[in-house]
């Protein structure tokens, strides 16, 4: 009779990966299903969305109600402004915090932070077309 081979593969635990292979990532406690960090992002960066869909579908109500006043608009549009930017910059902040930690939750840190950036954005782009407006 001939005895089995014995090798690398037969000596090796089941429960240790092979040379080379990736280590399995540690499941995440059953407690700790998202960060709160991440939600955090989640909503401001929502929250920017809401709040600028809600001023674009003010402005036209402003303009009627006001006799086409382009001081009630210019006053919409900086606290417009002001609440979009602050929303932004708390959605970039605590996203990018549960990002670079790795908490878990990456991908609602993800999806606000993009958004809360996107938001940033366009603040900068409005107060770029605002200056032009006063250059040219």
């Amino acid at each position: 009779m001939s005895s089995p081979q014995t090798g690398p593969e037969t000596w090796r635990s089941p429960a240790q990966p092979a040379y080379g292979a990736p280590s399995p990532e540690p499941a995440p406690a059953p407690g700790a299903r998202r960060s709160p960090l991440a939600v955090a992002s989640f909503v401001t960066g929502v929250a920017t969305v809401l709040v600028g869909a809600v001023v674009t579908l003010a402005v036209p109500f402003v303009l009627s109600s006001s006799g086409y006043s382009p001081t009630s608009v210019s006053v919409l549009q900086l606290v417009n402004g002001v609440v979009v930017g602050l929303l932004g910059l708390a959605a970039v902040i605590t996203g990018a915090v549960v990002l670079v930690q790795r908490q878990p939750g990456t991908a609602l840190a993800a999806a606000g932070t993009a958004l809360g950036a996107s938001a940033l954005l366009g603040v900068l782009l409005g107060l770029g077309q605002g200056l032009l407006y006063t250059v040219l």
